[in-house]
């Protein structure tokens, strides 16, 4: 299981891939070759984004239709603590593949922490980062939040592009407390009043609405300042990029057909979701596969998990810009564009 970090800075520590986890077939040597006939699977461990929300369902889907089977592997999947927690079991072996909020990788990348983990796909062209509030909260624009109370996890990426956002907005960060919480729990602080504001992707605001019982939820969408940003991206290591190539493209392939089925078929995709998870709610989970349709589809007709060097210079100036850090990032360090699906 993945341990939660107690602080943002300590977010990645190493570059090394760690023997807890082997690489799949390809990727070393030894062992018996399988049969030309009937090859082994690659066995894969995937870890969410961030727990087992709605918008995490495409996985399961992949796995339901038999697209990870028809690509010759096998998936355990694990859910995720955020973007900090999952950058770590990519690069210290203990997973294969995570969708990372991009925005999460620029910044540990800029403060000149090696993350030891690659880009190859986007799976939301947009950032979905935002605060949610309550209706009756008094808070409506960002400069409302000083002296209230937000609730995230230990490494939610919500946290750490807070400077920027806050920056951008006019707003004195150091007059917002920030209290730590388990992703579970957010919700239900939220609802109870127990914190003012909570970090949230936009898209679960189906979720956070059916804690809250009927009353009305606010959005702070950190893309109205943040402009450029792509949101999660599904993620490697920098090794397993380097080394097995082949099946990067294969797992990638199965994922984003999932994707493309779950946000076709969002009610059948949350039916698919409650089978493997079966505390979430199946109509939270289609309204968020519902809303996250229109950021996993390219402009221009360009294949789903687009990505180009152009947008991700842009990004990185817009940090860079905001003060969030100082060090050079080369777009080639963060993302492996040979792996990015082409049209």
């Amino acid at each position: 299981m993945i341990g939660v970090m107690r602080r943002l800075p300590r977010v990645i520590m190493t570059t090394a891939i760690v023997a807890t986890l082997s690489l799949p077939a390809g990727c070393g040597s030894g062992g018996t070759e399988p049969s030309p006939a009937r090859p082994a699977a690659d066995q894969v461990t995937y870890v969410t984004g961030f727990g087992t929300f709605g918008r995490e369902a495409y996985v399961y889907v992949a796995m339901d239709k038999g697209y990870f089977r028809e690509a010759g592997i096998e998936v355990s999947v694990q859910p995720g603590t955020g973007s900090g927690e999952n950058m770590a079991a990519l690069a210290g072996g203990r997973a294969h593949f995570s969708p990372i909020d991009f925005t999460a990788m620029l910044l540990t990348a800029g403060s000149g922490r090696a993350t030891g983990t690659v880009a190859v796909a986007a799976v939301h062209q947009r950032t979905l980062a935002a605060l949610m509030t309550l209706g009756d909260s008094g808070i409506s624009e960002p400069k409302d939040l000083e002296g209230r109370t937000v609730g995230d996890t230990a490494t939610s990426v919500i946290a750490m592009m807070f400077p920027t956002y806050a920056k951008l907005t006019g707003v004195d960060r150091s007059k917002v407390k920030w209290v730590s919480l388990q992703p579970a729990q957010l919700a239900a602080n939220l609802a109870s009043g127990k914190v003012d504001a909570i970090g949230q992707y936009v898209v679960g605001r189906p979720t956070v609405a059916n804690a809250a019982r009927g009353k009305e939820v606010k959005v702070l969408p950190f893309g109205d300042v943040i402009t450029d940003m792509y949101g999660s991206a599904l993620s490697t290591s920098a090794t397993l990029a380097a080394q097995n190539p082949d099946l990067v493209r294969r797992f990638t392939g199965a994922l984003f057909k999932g994707l493309a089925y779950a946000v076709d078929n969002p009610r059948e995709a949350a039916r698919i979701l409650l089978a493997h998870q079966p505390a979430q709610n199946a109509e939270a989970a289609a309204a968020e596969l519902t809303l996250i349709a229109p950021y996993v589809r390219p402009a221009g007709g360009e294949p789903m998990g687009a990505m180009s060097r152009e947008r991700v210079e842009r990004a990185i100036g817009v940090l860079r810009e905001a003060g969030a850090f100082t060090g050079e990032v080369a777009p080639e360090s963060v993302v492996s564009f040979g792996l990015v699906p082409k049209g």
